[in-house]
């Protein structure tokens, strides 16, 4: 009866802003200004997905400049004014938008893993800021951002050794002629945040800065999420042909009292026969996390780079950047013990994986175009490159049982004696440094062909762990080429399909064996086959693929305790994204990925052909924006979300059940109430409350349970997010 009488008033609700929207058609038409185009592409919209996506250009990297529509690779952008509208102020936010796109939940979403059609991403590799390596396990505030953009699938012979997971790239807010923007937000429960976009931008320099803090408790009575945030762009024009940037950001997160992961113990490829996957809760309820528990992130960046373009066939760019990325995270892990959700709390008192990650990365490209034979070349180089130190604990931080309970019971319990880690040392230094070459290459008007290699030198330096009296000594030392070949055909200017073949580069790794040995484990491949097709119909864009990604899987055998590589996961999938104008007045922005991820030739034979645990099989999102004709001020949206079951160990045994979010937001701009211009928005995500298991962090690559994952022999389960309400004010001068 309860949860009828909260859809009867969403229900008045939606109707009353209804009535409101007829009223303010029949009102003074006000149409809202253009929004000024600095970085996402031309004529960027309020609603943020109504001018689609393929027309938009690639921001950063080898492909810099390039159309979506002209490239044999799947990308989808969402900007700065549709992260705005909807709320969004993480990547773990923002990642729902993109169908072939999650994050495998490592201690929750915020400091997860970004993967995409089904295989997980690096802590370094494939997430980059304006175009340099950045850090993908920590925080990451989008207020700084005026677009993310993922390209899925294989980018290896384009960057450099990779998993076969594609780029995120994020894009600065970059200068802009005298737009200064002020706005306040309220999430429930009682967390209250306040922000400042500034930009001026005169002959010879400009600038950008953003600034933002936020504090309270959001959805758990008595926790506390809070952000600070400081972000400055200065940029230099001391000749028409050359650009100056330079960047710096700070940016803290914390948090505490949120619920921790549930842990469920694998043996054997399956989860024990005694345990069982209860029933989702509400995450907000108090006592699923403890008030010790959370984390403190603290991400700093700094970097530098030029953009030359002396003659009228040629362009060179180049930078370096440093980036620190902090991580002191107080884990609350809920194991559970049987089929009735009872479960044991433990606590960790500090990080116990790697403490401090510090990235100094740079790169040098340059690009020229020329004829030959008939034939034309975009022709690019790019050196880029970076090294990778990890920082750990040499006194680790300590786990403490701290009681037990039952999910539809939870309980606060008193804190602890567990101990945060000391002794700081650095661990490793992984050096990167590659060479790429890629020639776009016209035949005729309809034919083009896409040729992409890379060569790239690998090199770790390390200690053993807890061993700081020893030097880092040289422990592997690589090298190897990447590739890819891709034809299109494009009949028109607003329709192409291509094929695409991609052999990619991994780093190896170095590991300790069960006797004491060490193992080095050679580089690995991946391969993609892909056929794609992109179209402009109308005002709505159009994109669709297939594809197979394969690649080697390492872990450490239960048997023999022997690091190795045995087996592959095997991923076949299609996707497909719709973005732009349905009608005048609705736009719509998702898609929908089918995955068939599994696994071939393990150790473990019965898992042979099963489906790889933590991946689903579906995954669909579709987000519309609808704009009260005639007004010009008012917008709904509404944004539907899907996501299939998970299986949970390789025997596929056990699995979490599927579930559908839906979320709705509202927003009124107007030029008669403050400053330029005044928007409020109000959003409400999971509108009916769903309780789901949103994700889950496997034990090891083949679901095996070894203990070399954070927690051992067990696999982790994060909840999705109850009903969350979001009001916010901006107002530009």
């Amino acid at each position: 009866m309860k949860e009828r009488t909260k859809k009867s008033f969403i229900s008045i609700a939606a109707c009353s802003c209804l009535a409101l929207s007829l009223n303010l058609s029949a009102a003074e038409s006000v149409k809202l200004e253009a929004i000024e185009v600095n970085s996402v592409g031309d004529n960027i919209s309020e609603s943020g997905i109504d001018e689609g996506f393929l027309t938009k250009n690639v921001q950063n990297g080898i492909l810099a400049g390039k159309k979506v529509i002209d490239l044999p690779y799947q990308i989808n952008t969402i900007t700065k004014e549709t992260m705005n509208h909807q709320g969004v102020t993480g990547f773990e936010e923002a990642v729902k938008y993109f169908p072939s796109a999650q994050v495998q939940m490592r201690g929750g979403t915020t400091v997860g893993r970004p993967q995409t059609r089904g295989f997980e991403g690096s802590v370094v590799g494939n997430v980059f800021w304006d175009g340099f390596y950045s850090v993908s396990t920590t925080a990451i505030p989008m207020a700084m951002f005026e677009s993310l953009q993922i390209q899925n699938g294989i980018a290896g012979s384009l960057y450099g050794t990779q998993r076969p997971v594609g780029t995120f790239n994020y894009t600065r807010k970059r200068p802009v002629d005298n737009e200064h923007t002020i706005w306040s937000d309220y999430t429930s429960r009682s967390n209250f945040g306040l922000g400042l976009d500034s930009s001026m931008k005169f002959e010879k320099f400009g600038y950008r800065t953003v600034f933002y803090g936020s504090d309270g408790a959001k959805q758990v009575k008595g926790s506390n999420y809070q952000r600070r945030l400081a972000s400055a762009v200065l940029e230099f024009y001391p000749t028409d042909a050359l650009t100056l940037e330079t960047a710096a950001s700070y940016y803290e997160h914390n948090t505490r009292g949120f619920a921790g992961l549930f842990a469920l113990y694998v043996k054997d490829g399956r989860i024990r026969n005694d345990l069982a996957l209860p029933k989702a809760v509400d995450n907000k309820t108090k006592g699923l996390g403890q008030p010790y528990g959370g984390m403190k992130l603290k991400t700093t960046m700094l970097s530098a780079k030029f953009k030359y373009y002396p003659l009228e066939d040629w362009y060179f760019e180049g930078g370096f950047a440093w980036q620190r990325a902090d991580r002191d995270i107080h884990s609350i892990v809920n194991r559970i013990k049987d089929k009735n959700g009872n479960y044991d709390t433990y606590h960790s008192g500090g990080a116990t994986a790697a403490y401090r990650f510090d990235l100094p990365s740079g790169y040098l490209k340059a690009v020229t175009d020329f004829d030959t034979w008939g034939l034309n070349h975009d022709f690019i180089v790019q050196l880029n490159g970076y090294r990778y130190d990890q920082v750990r604990y040499k006194n680790v931080s300590t786990n403490k049982l701290v009681g037990s309970a039952n999910i539809n019971d939870p309980k606060i319990f008193p804190n602890t004696t567990a101990t945060r880690g000391s002794g700081l040392y650095k661990l490793s230094e992984s050096y990167m440094t590659n060479v790429s070459l890629l020639d776009d290459i016209t035949i005729n008007e309809n034919f083009s062909l896409m040729l992409s290699a890379s060569n790239a030198w690998m090199k770790v330096k390390s200690r053993g762990v807890g061993k700081t009296a020893d030097p880092l000594k040289k422990t592997y030392d690589e090298s190897g080429l990447s590739y890819g070949a891709s034809l299109i055909y494009k009949p028109n200017q607003n329709t192409s399909f291509y094929l695409t073949y991609a052999d990619s580069l991994l780093e190896g790794e170095q590991k300790n064996n069960l006797d004491g040995s060490v193992t080095i484990l050679k580089p690995y491949r991946s391969k993609q086959y892909e056929i794609g097709a992109k179209t402009r119909v109308g005002e709505l864009d159009l994109s669709a693929a297939v594809f197979k990604i394969q690649r080697p899987i390492a872990y450490q055998s239960t048997s023999s305790g022997t690091w190795g590589m045995y087996g592959e996961q095997v991923n076949h999938g299609f996707e497909f994204t719709a973005g732009g104008k349905l009608t005048n007045d609705l736009s719509v922005f998702g898609g929908v990925a089918l995955i068939d991820p599994k696994f071939k030739n393990p150790l473990l034979k019965d898992a042979h052909d099963k489906v790889v645990n933590g991946v689903p099989k579906v995954n669909s999102n579709l987000l519309f924006d609808y704009v009260v004709p005639n007004t010009n001020k008012l917008a709904f949206s509404a944004n539907f979300h899907y996501t299939g079951k998970m299986y949970l160990d390789d025997l596929n045994t056990r699995s979490t059940p599927s579930f559908f979010v839906t979320d709705l937001g509202v927003r009124y701009a107007s030029k008669a109430l403050l400053g330029k211009q005044t928007t409020i928005r109000f959003n409400v995500n999971n509108v009916f409350n769903k309780k789901y298991w949103a994700g889950m962090y496997p034990a090891s690559a083949d679901g095996a349970g070894t203990s070399s994952s954070v927690l051992g022999v067990a696999n982790g389960l994060s909840l999705g997010d109850s009903r969350t309400f979001m009001l916010s004010a901006e107002i530009k001068f």
